[in-house]
């Protein structure tokens, strides 16, 4: 049956997603920009590729963006301690850009970091043929079926780290999604679950696979990795003496949730100081949020030294790659995405010792759900809601504090996934 899927999807599956590709790069840019960073791929591979030591082993990681590099980064950490060269591919721009500016960057192991070619098999023997690689490793689902079949066919090594797959997924309730994406599972030599239902649902699609077990989720390792790593940032001296409230990843819809109680809560409380970091820190969005609060001194963040005699009530974040330092000085944190298509990263706060407020979309996010079942966490639906938790903490300040402590201790507590996953992949290996 994988020869037929093969045929299905070379030449009928992959052109038509490379034309759906090619017709949404008119209009996002963000597309656009990953066909643009393609163009040359070949000479650059050629080039960084001649760094390499043959006599090393090569590990190959493969990561869809930048949410996956991370859960990748402490794997490739472990890798590169031991002695391994390394190579990175990605399929998005923001990944590339993510990837490159991670500090892993900098190591000479590293060898390359840069696009994933399009999936057909030309492209695929040639990238195998460049890098040669030991074993390949894949974060979570992006996996490209004409990369594994063609690694499967020559031998090499592949695992699937930090696997998930969630129980309404085509991939499992679609008689043939499931027959095409059970050929591609049973060319992994190992899928690495994030939790024991993971592992069950996996089964479900191979029965017979020899490697399907529960690993954990090396996000956890990555972010304690990143409170260790990441230093704080740079604020001017008054705001170590507030009551800093990070919102983090905020849309307009989580926007108009939180922003009247928050604005109450900065009339009477005069030590209280806001950070917001949009996700999409545009022009338009950092302005509604200037609107609003229009009665309270606000500042954006990179024009805070121009006037350094100014106290703000408001940090406005207008850039882009600090807030995971910035949760570093907070109190309380708020983490948007809860009213759109599903809460952003809350480990990131949690792990920093914060307590974290989040709509009510938020079954995509695990750890999320753990804290809330724990109570170290809060969802809310409506502004009367936000209003009555947010007061609550700001009134019982002892126990937001104590409420943080918790919540970055359960972060920590299921540390360890990155180590047991680096051990299974290297376990062959020479």
């Amino acid at each position: 049956m994988t020869q037929v899927w093969q045929v299905i999807y070379t030449w009928i599956g992959l052109p038509l997603l490379l034309g759906i590709f090619h017709l949404f790069s008119l209009k996002e840019k963000k597309i656009r920009d990953s066909l643009a960073g393609r163009e040359g791929l070949w000479a650059r591979l050629d080039e960084q590729i001649i760094q390499r030591n043959i006599q090393r082993p090569l590990i190959w990681f493969h990561v869809v963006s930048a949410g996956e590099y991370l859960q990748a980064e402490p794997v490739i950490e472990r890798c590169l301690e031991k002695g391994f060269d390394c190579a990175v591919t990605l399929s998005s721009i923001s990944g590339y850009k993510w990837a490159k500016r991670s500090p892993l960057s900098d190591n000479d192991q590293l060898i390359v970091i840069d696009y994933l070619p399009f999936d057909f098999p030309f492209n695929i023997r040639r990238i195998l043929a460049i890098f040669q690689p030991s074993v390949i490793v894949y974060t979570k689902f992006d996996l490209w079926p004409n990369l594994i079949w063609i690694a499967h066919q020559q031998g090499i090594p592949q695992y699937l780290i930090s696997a998930t797959l969630q129980p309404r997924s085509l991939r499992l309730t679609s008689a043939p999604a499931r027959s095409f994406y059970g050929s591609i599972y049973a060319c992994l030599d190992g899928i690495l679950t994030v939790s024991r239902e993971d592992e069950q649902r996996f089964r479900m699609t191979n029965p017979d696979h020899p490697d399907i077990q529960v690993v954990g989720d090396t996000r956890f390792d990555s972010v304690l990795n990143r409170k260790n790593r990441l230093p704080q940032p740079k604020l001017p001296s008054y705001v170590k003496e507030k009551f800093i409230i990070i919102i983090g990843s905020n849309w307009p819809p989580d926007e108009d949730c939180i922003f009247p109680a928050l604005a109450e809560a900065l009339q009477k409380f005069p030590d209280l100081l806001l950070i917001i970091a949009p996700h999409e820190p545009t022009e338009e969005h950092l302005r509604n949020s200037e609107t609003f609060f229009k009665d309270f001194k606000i500042a954006r963040f990179t024009q805070l030294e121009e006037k350094p005699q100014e106290q703000p009530r408001i940090i406005l974040n207008d850039t882009i790659g600090v807030l995971a330092s910035m949760y570093h000085i907070g109190k309380l944190a708020y983490v948007g995405g809860g009213f759109t298509t599903g809460v952003h990263n809350v480990m990131e706060p949690c792990v920093m010792g914060m307590p974290v407020i989040f709509g009510p979309i938020h079954y995509n996010s695990p750890e999320a759900v753990d804290l809330l079942q724990k109570g170290f966490a809060f969802t809310v639906k409506e502004q009367k809601e936000f209003h009555q938790i947010l007061f609550q903490l700001l009134q019982d300040r002892e126990s937001c504090v104590t409420l943080g402590k918790k919540a970055a201790q359960t972060i920590e507590a299921q540390c360890g996934a990155a180590q047991q996953c680096f051990q299974m992949i290297t376990k062959n290996i020479q």
